[in-house]
């Protein structure tokens, strides 16, 4: 009886949302802001000028329990705040209404307070807090540039492991806004840190988002230091007291956390010659060997069990070749291609524009308008390094011969009502006229009746295989619901 009525509970949820799909397009209006012409009132009582100077290199300092009183002549909606180095947890106040935000500890953070109704709202810092920016933000849809992290992905379709803040639009140039516009949850994660100049971690996020990115990303735990070749680094390393086995620890746990499809890493030679480059791939190949052995770095095997990398691409391995086009335009950009993307993120990182990187990608006179005129260190080509799955056919897709299995909406690995929830999401995108969820791989395997694409009746199939299998025990294939 239990189990008709938890099936029962699951079928009806799916019928709620089923009804609330919105009938028609909606376009919601522009959300006015009132940063400039709010009131701030801080609790130190020094001048605050500094938070809405919109400059990354200026920061107010609140003492622990320090307090931010903003009001607004409408109702505030959001509050965008910007971090100085580390983000601390933080409070939104307004009457007897209360909310705790910061509890991901993104450097660029936002919290929705819609709800509150409210002219006035104040910030409580529990820590010591260092505030570089704050935005605030009446009802409606925000500016493109108002970042709203989600938290790391539960399960990422790609991982890549990429060294320094701005390599990721560089030597990976086009693979992230390639990734994010067919759909797949890419997971960004970092080997150093650039805690010493505050400056490129905001340029590390501002980068990220224009790419397209919305998952935050893993933030580096090792010193960046330069040298020209793995035993330098290693040298480096040691001196500064991280063992090489620290780092393979990492990259084990890295693998086992995000149990990722598609693994992407540098070249073996640090593309011009970066040592923390060649570490990176270095310590990745270990990783690699090691992850899905539970006897290796238990503590992380016993957190998030095992994992067995199907298929890891590194940048300009020779054997195995796979070359990405990313002169395509892509609709999920507005038409521009992934190499204009990435040129744009890389723009984000003011304080690079100096280096021989900006000529590089490019052009001596910004003369390239192609990811293909890149002809050093190109980064459009990879090697398949290590694959549980058949060979490539030269299609230049990562993720050929990695379906996912009929049903499995989300990506991870089983069918469950979530996956028929999300299937039901992306139709009601779609209506809105709003882009696919889902992208390529995910779009397949939703498509459950074969039509072409996903559908409310997909997502009923979905549900019901999910019912007939997993609540009630009884075996049934597709072919039969």
């Amino acid at each position: 009886m239990k189990l008709l009525q938890k099936a029962a509970a699951v079928l009806c949820g799916c019928l709620l949302i089923t009804l609330t799909v919105p009938a028609v397009p909606a376009s919601a209006e522009a959300a006015p802001e009132f940063t400039r012409i709010a009131k701030y009132t801080a609790s130190t009582g020094y001048n605050t000028g500094v938070l809405t100077d919109n400059n990354e290199n200026t920061a107010y300092n609140f003492p622990a329990g320090g307090t931010l009183t903003i009001t607004t002549e409408d109702p505030i909606c959001g509050i965008s705040v910007k971090f100085n180095r580390q983000a601390v947890p933080w409070r939104a106040c307004a009457g007897q209404y209360e909310q705790d935000c910061g509890q991901y500890g993104f450097l660029h953070d936002f919290t929705d307070i819609s709800e509150f109704i409210t002219n006035t709202i104040t910030l409580t810092f529990s820590q010591a807090a260092s505030v570089c920016d704050v935005r605030v933000f009446g009802a409606g849809e925000l500016p493109s540039d108002v970042q709203v992290w989600e938290p790391p992905c539960a399960k990422a379709d790609l991982l890549l492991f990429t060294t320094h803040s701005d390599d990721e639009h560089l030597f990976f140039l086009g693979l992230i806004p390639t990734m994010v516009a067919n759909g797949y949850k890419t997971q960004v994660a970092y080997l150093v840190h650039h805690n010493g100049e505050p400056v490129r971690l905001h340029e590390q996020l501002n980068g990220l988002w224009t790419a397209g990115l919305r998952n935050y990303p893993v933030l580096g735990k090792f010193p960046d230091q330069y040298s020209t070749s793995l035993a330098g680094a290693k040298s480096n390393f040691a001196a500064a007291g991280v063992s090489y086995d620290a780092v393979v620890a990492n990259q084990v746990e890295l693998l086992r956390r995000f149990r990722p499809d598609v693994v992407v890493g540098h070249d073996v030679n640090g593309e011009y010659g970066h040592g923390q480059h060649r570490l990176n791939a270095d310590t990745l190949r270990k990783a690699l060997e090691l992850s899905a052995n539970a006897d290796a770095y238990p503590a992380s095997a016993q957190k998030y069990g095992t994992w067995d990398v199907p298929k890891t691409y590194l940048h300009l391995w020779a054997q195995n070749p796979i070359v990405m086009n990313y002169d395509i335009p892509l609709e999920y950009f507005g038409g521009r291609t992934a190499y204009q993307v990435s040129a744009a993120a890389y723009s984000c990182h003011n304080s690079q524009q100096y280096t021989w990187f900006t000529s590089w990608q490019r052009g001596n006179n910004r003369q390239f308008t192609k990811a293909t005129q890149i002809t050093s260190y190109s980064p459009c080509r990879f090697g398949l390094y290590r694959s549980a799955v058949e060979p490539d056919t030269g299609i230049g897709d990562m993720f050929e011969h990695l379906d996912l299995m009929c049903g499995d909406t989300d990506g991870d690995g089983q069918v469950t009502a979530a996956d028929a929830q999300l299937a039901l999401r992306d139709y009601a995108n779609r209506v809105a006229g709003k882009p696919s969820l889902l992208g390529v791989r995910r779009e397949k395997a939703a498509d459950i009746n074969g039509d072409g694409e996903v559908s409310v009746d997909d997502a009923q199939r979905i549900l019901r295989y999910y019912v007939q299998n997993t609540l009630s025990g009884i075996p049934t294939a597709w072919e039969e619901l």
